[in-house]
This record gives C-alpha cells, structure tokens and sequence, in this order.
C-alpha cells in the first residue's frame, strides 16, 4: 500500500503547491499519480488514507455530504499544519476527486461537461496537466445551465433548501445578497468547484464558511431527505462554492481553466454512483 507523504516540514515559496489531495469514496479502480494523497472520512480501501478516525465528526458523513466531509477534513489537516508552522501559509493546494481532475490544458474526448479518458490513458498523463506553475489558480471551466441555476437546480432537486442554504449564507456573511441573486440569475454554473489547485489560504477559509453554512442549515431548516434528494447538502454547497471560487477568479492575476478531467472506463460520463467499474 502506497503510504502518503510525510506532512510539509518548511516554509515553502510563495505560490508552491503544498500538497495535493485527492477525494474517495470508494476502493480506487485505477493508480492515482505519485504525488496525490487518496484521503476518505470512511474505509475505502488499500492506497486510501482513512480520515473519519481523526475527525470523527465527519466519519461516514459522505452519504450526506459528499466529497464535502472529506474537504473539511482536508481543511483541518491543513490547519493543523499551519499551527505547527508547517509551511502551508502562501502555498497552493491541489483538490481532485477520485475520478475527476482540473487540468492545465484541455484533454480527453468531450462528454458532458468533461474531458473524458480511460483509465489505461489516465496513468500515462504527465504532472504538469494536474500541476500549474507557481501561483496559479487552476479550476474547472464553467458550464451553460438553462435557463437559470436556481431553475437548473429546481429541476433536478428541491428549489427551497437551496433557497434556505443561500439565504443562511447571506446571513453568516459568506455571500452578499446582491452576489447570491446575480449568481443564481446566471446561465452558468461550476460543475465540482472544488477541484483544482487553490491557495491554501483561500482554501481554509473557504472550507470554515462552507460547512458553518451546513451547520446552520442542519441545525434549523434542513429538512431529511431519502435515495438521491439525500445529499441535497452536498449539492447546495457545489452551487454556494462556485459563487465564493467566482470572487477568488475575479481578483486573481494567474488563472488557468478548462473543461476538468473526467476518468471513466467506457470513456462516456455517468453521473456519480451509476459508473461502471474498471
């Protein structure tokens, strides 16, 4: 089993990515890259690194969550680091998740929103698609919804948690509600915004508003959903990230985005849970 990294001992430069992690729910079907960690908040198996043992709070939440309890995870581990002076302050971190992947130029043959490969091409890929240079914002390109998000979203899951999820972020200070109508006005949303390479700052206070939003969302107006309406935080909280990463594009100098990378074994998109294995 491949053992992850040993954590960032020193101070790195500017704009230099710290580490680079990447999402799973599941046993891997395919070998990830030498330099991404495989990190889960349940078991998933050899090569994948388990963090449910070390923030319990978040074990086995991904049923509900989805790749968002492995994110906040990610964010403590890099909290923690930064309050051991471990050199993650001005560093870039890279995010992907088991099967999808930004990249620094387009790649793949197009399905869906993706770029979409094979596995057996997958493990032949170079480093400087996943990595940028330094100091680069590297993020999945956004994709066309019609008409709108909210009614995007409104026909794939129930409009009002989404309303609620919006109007708590407004409240606790993430969005402004003029950001919150125009976004969800738009013709355009972030498929998997978390995906990529981030500053980590950026990151950790992403992450922290993200799941106080979740928080209050539990804790008031949330609403118990069954089958797949059962990770309608999950899904809220892609629409909501996409928002925050728009105003980190906006005032970042170095940008690179494409349509993200997407490995699947018959080379077609399936929607998460549906694909076939390797």
């Amino acid at each position: 089993m491949r053992q992850p990294p040993d954590p960032v001992q020193a101070p790195v430069d500017p704009g230099e990515l710290v580490r680079y992690f990447s999402i799973a729910y599941r046993p891997l079907d395919w070998p990830l890259p030498d330099f991404m960690e495989a990190v889960s908040t349940a078991p998933a198996g050899d090569g994948v690194t388990d963090l449910g043992g070390r923030y319990p709070e978040l074990a086995g939440r991904d049923p509900v969550l989805g790749e968002y309890a492995t994110l906040f995870a990610v964010r403590r581990l890099l909290e923690e680091a930064r309050e051991r002076g471990e050199g993650t302050d001005g560093g870039m971190v890279g995010i992907s998740h088991y099967r999808r992947f930004a990249v620094t130029r387009p790649t793949g043959t197009r399905s869906y929103a993706y770029g979409v490969v094979r596995p057996e091409e997958f493990t032949t890929l170079p480093r400087d698609l996943f990595v940028p240079p330094p100091d680069t914002v590297l993020f999945p390109a956004p994709m066309k919804v019609v008409p709108t998000l909210l009614a995007h979203f409104g026909t794939y899951h129930p409009t009002r948690d989404l309303l609620f999820f919006m109007a708590l972020a407004i409240d606790l200070g993430v969005v402004t509600d003029a950001e919150a109508t125009s976004w969800l006005s738009q013709d355009v949303m972030v498929p998997a915004p978390a995906v990529g390479v981030y500053p980590v700052d950026w990151y950790v206070a992403t992450m922290v508003a993200l799941e106080s939003v979740v928080d209050a969302f539990e804790a008031s107006v949330g609403v118990p959903r069954e089958g797949y309406q059962r990770r309608i935080i999950a899904f809220c909280l892609e629409r909501l990230h996409g928002l925050v990463l728009s105003s980190l594009v906006s005032r970042w100098d170095a940008l690179i985005t494409h349509p993200a990378l997407l490995v699947s074994p018959d080379g077609i998109y399936h929607p998460s849970g549906s694909e076939p294995s390797a």
